[in-house]
C-alpha cells in the first residue's frame, strides 16, 4: 500500500475509498430541489471566475 504524503493529507476532504464510491449517487438521483440549488451555486461560482462577466471596479 502506498504511504500518503503528509503534505497532501486533507482531513476536511479525505481521499475516497471503495466504500465511499459504493455509497455515492449520481447527480440525477438527487432530489430536484437539491439539484436546482447546486446548479444555481455552480452558476454563481462560474460567474465569479469568468472575467467576461466581471464588472470593472468603479
Amino acid at each position: 500500500m502506498k504511504v500518503p504524503d503528509p503534505e497532501l493529507i486533507d482531513d476536511e476532504n479525505p481521499e475516497w475509498t471503495d466504500e465511499t464510491f459504493a455509497k455515492a449517487v449520481p447527480f440525477s438521483a438527487l432530489p430536484a430541489e437539491l439539484q436546482q440549488l447546486l446548479q444555481s451555486e455552480k452558476q454563481v461560482i462560474a460567474e465569479k471566475k469568468s472575467p467576461a462577466t466581471r464588472k470593472p471596479a468603479a
